[in-house]
């Protein structure tokens, strides 16, 4: 059997964006402004601020397309992504900015190499290395979740009929446990008023152990080594899942986001609202190979293979945002099992986000000077399966938008020699090769971003990346 999916998101915005490097949003802890800024991760909204003293005089944004190397089977086109930043302060004070530098999907890691780490950096000037901090998009989620679970449980515990239910079903066995469920899921329907559906995951969640994390999602990849390096982060990213992991962090916090939406709608005002606030779409989106339109992505599934194979076409970790996965695999109890057949059975069928990592970096101006910084990193890109088949990257510029002053922003994109590209039309960027790259015979598109909002997708074509993909080159 065959599933074919298009990647539209319902929650999304109407109109696609564009995005990059922006200020972070910075809190002093006891109102005093000598104190260190702490970083607005600590705070539930985790969005960005506004720049007004530093001024970036250009941005140089440099793709190139290459084979991962040692070179795999079906390797999806590995992306090398560097975006330079000229900034000046033209003031007569430093400045010390918190940066956040959003990367939609994920970040590539190295199996092969001897310390397996993100292949993500970032320099000021030409040498000094300015120490950064992945907040990963498991991270995000974990956040989300906290909140979420801290909202439905202190609307519980202010209620005291619902609390008192609540607290039967978690503390019952055997007939009497299923006497309190029974009697919690009237109360949601008959006095709350609630749809048959929510209370139906008010009573999964009511049941559920939420401690220890029982087994690893299935769309998370295993090879989690420095995502988080911070390990309040990386505690988050693992709390609040207990079995759940087996339909997938992104399920999970769903469920969780769910039931908080319906105490507290604040509380629920999660990712979307992140991802949105950083200029991303969380549709997943692709350019139409042939149109260069913006367009709903597509991806056809085998369902067979992915019940057997949790990495299927690549490990792509949305596939499992769109599919009532539940991991055959996992170590988890047939009575929690049931509950995560109950949960997918029982949520919308809306939430299918990209995924989403932010760098956070805090960089040094000294005053009336200018500085370049630079952000580099690798990611694979992902498969778009209508016809012709292509693979997509997109590119966050957004927080562009959130400067008072920033200059233009030049693209430069190498393709293998005979790969047919093509942009989004927001990239400037026409479809004529404008030079050869002398060192690798690349083909050199060039281009300067109309906008500096949303999002900016860039499409190869799949069977010419396969017929004319380079050997791969160790980077060691």
């Amino acid at each position: 059997m065959t599933v074919v999916g298009a990647v539209a998101l319902f929650l999304a915005v109407a109109a696609p964006l564009l995005a990059n490097g922006g200020p972070f949003v910075l809190k002093y802890p006891g109102g005093d402004p000598a104190a260190k800024g702490v970083l607005a991760r600590l705070d539930p909204d985790l969005r960005p601020g506004t720049e007004t003293r530093l001024r970036v005089i250009k941005e140089d944004l440099k793709i190139a397309f290459e084979t991962a190397y040692p070179k795999q089977k079906n390797d999806l086109p590995l992306a090398r992504v560097s975006a330079e930043y000229t900034i000046e302060n033209p003031t007569d004070s430093e400045v010390e900015v918190d940066f956040g530098f959003p990367i939609v999907r994920g970040i590539y890691t190295n199996p092969y190499s001897m310390m397996p780490t993100p292949d993500v950096s970032v320099h000021l000037g030409t040498a000094a290395i300015v120490d950064c901090t992945i907040i990963s998009n498991s991270a995000i989620y974990g956040i989300v979740r906290q909140r979420a679970r801290a909202a439905i449980e202190k609307a519980v515990a202010v209620d005291p009929v619902l609390n008192a239910l609540v607290q039967s079903v978690r503390g019952s066995t055997d007939e009497a446990l299923a006497a309190s469920r029974k009697a919690l899921r009237a109360h949601l329907r008959v006095v709350m008023k609630w749809n048959e559906r929510d209370a139906d995951l008010m009573v999964e969640y009511a049941g559920l152990d939420l401690g220890q994390m029982k087994v690893h999602p299935a769309d998370r990849h295993h090879i989690d080594w420095g995502f988080p390096r911070d390990e309040e982060l990386r505690n988050l990213a693992n709390a609040n899942l207990g079995p759940l992991g087996a339909i997938g962090e992104q399920k999970a916090t769903q469920f969780f986001a769910q039931l908080a939406s319906l105490f507290d709608p604040k509380a629920a005002a999660a990712y979307e609202t992140i991802f949105t606030a950083w200029g991303g779409d969380v549709r997943e989106l692709a350019v139409d190979l042939e149109t260069g339109k913006l367009r709903p992505r597509e991806i056809t599934v085998d369902a067979n293979e992915l019940d057997k194979n949790r990495f299927a076409l690549g490990g792509d970790p949305t596939v499992y945002a769109r599919v009532d996965y539940l991991d055959p695999q996992a170590q988890i109890s047939e009575s929690e099992k049931e509950s995560c057949k109950a949960i997918l059975k029982n949520l919308p069928v809306v939430f299918t986000f990209a995924p989403m990592n932010i760098l956070h970096y805090r960089v040094k101006f000294p005053p009336k000077s200018t500085q370049t910084l630079t952000v580099e990193y690798s990611q694979h890109a992902y498969s778009d399966t209508r016809s012709p088949a292509s693979y997509q990257l997109a590119y966050v510029v957004h927080p562009a938008s959130l400067w008072k002053d920033f200059g233009p922003i030049n693209l430069e994109v190498k393709v293998p020699e005979g790969v047919k590209l093509r942009a989004s039309d927001n990239a400037g960027m026409g479809t004529i090769v404008v030079r050869k790259d002398p060192k690798t015979l690349s083909d050199v598109y060039l281009g300067t971003l109309k906008g500096k909002t949303g999002e900016i997708y860039l499409a190869l074509d799949a069977d010419l990346w396969n017929k004319n993909a380079p050997e791969p080159k160790p980077r060691f």
